[in-house]
């Protein structure tokens, strides 16, 4: 297997949209209160949140390319505004996931905020999305606070 880290301008950001959409997907499959929410969200209600960050901060899009077959497989979508970081999105395709590819994208955004002198970051994790916080704790993340939502 051939994986490298490609780095994309704000300008490629619809280069995310089909793994956008599978992330998508595993929140409606894992929430309980808000599936909703989640079967009526688009990629262009998303991406238009990270249009406006990027006009008043800066976006670093790192997608990761399986060179044998040309296809993306994964991307990280980190955010940065007003000294906040904030890693927007993160998604690897489920069959590549035993390659510890999360861990060079959580890596090449950590260096970007360090290299930024960003030191507070927040990852949003959808509710009952449990298994994925063990790998951010790896990474020194933890619960902070809970924002309870009417539905």
């Amino acid at each position: 297997m051939n994986i490298c880290l490609v780095e994309k301008d704000i300008k490629e950001l619809e280069l995310i949209k089909p793994l956008w959409e599978q992330l998508n997907s595993v929140h409606i499959d894992k929430s309980i209160y808000f599936k909703n929410k989640y079967e009526q969200f688009t990629f262009g209600k998303r991406m238009e949140a990270v249009y406006e960050k990027s006009k008043k901060g800066i976006i670093k899009i790192a997608m990761l390319l399986d060179i044998d077959n040309e296809n993306y497989i994964g991307y990280c979508l980190s955010s940065i505004e007003d000294n906040l970081g904030s890693i927007e999105s993160i998604y690897i395709e489920s069959n590549y996931r035993k390659f510890r590819l999360g861990d060079k994208l959580m890596k090449n955004a950590l260096n970007w905020f360090e290299s930024n002198k960003t030191a507070d970051i927040t990852i949003n994790v959808v509710y009952s999305n449990d298994e994925v916080l063990l790998f951010y704790e790896c990474y020194g993340f933890h619960i902070g606070n809970y924002i309870l939502k009417r539905n």
